[in-house]
């Protein structure tokens, strides 16, 4: 059984711990994903649900210090089977967080596919989600009307 996903504190950093391929790296947090998480109560060494974890990676939340590609760390991340599910509460803040978000456009798909497959989609509909393209086409019409 993989390691779930936890926090870990680095210095004076909260930092998400992961298993990527076959080994363990901290990714880094974003404000607004450490925000989330330590409203949420999430603290040093506390399990982060799965599915929260993976959304935070797929929206660059989460990162590695030196850059990735979002979407490919998503599928080489592990640590779906144990740790912590998530509840009704942690879902409808991470939608609360997700929902206003403009998520790069190559990981728009993988975002949207994991919302559907969790219970996130409870909370959210994946079709509110928006991509940079989608964003920017809808700025357009907003100025074009003006």
């Amino acid at each position: 059984m993989a390691t779930p996903p936890h926090l870990v504190e680095d210095g004076d950093e909260l930092k998400l711990d992961l298993g990527v391929g076959y080994r363990r790296r901290r990714f880094r947090l974003t404000d607004g994903a450490e925000n989330l998480l330590r409203d949420r109560g999430y603290g040093k060494a506390d399990v982060v649900p799965w599915t929260v974890a993976k959304a935070l990676v797929i929206v660059g939340g989460a990162h590695l210090p030196e850059g990735n590609d979002a979407r490919e760390t998503t599928w080489e991340i592990k640590g779906a089977d144990g740790g912590r599910n998530a509840t009704d509460d942690d879902l409808r803040a991470l939608a609360g967080y997700l929902r206003p978000l403009t998520v790069e456009d190559r990981s728009l798909d993988t975002l949207r596919e994991h919302v559907r497959k969790t219970r996130l989609s409870e909370h959210l509909d994946p079709d509110e989600l928006q991509g940079r393209s989608e964003k920017v086409g809808s700025l357009n019409d907003i100025a074009r009307d003006l």
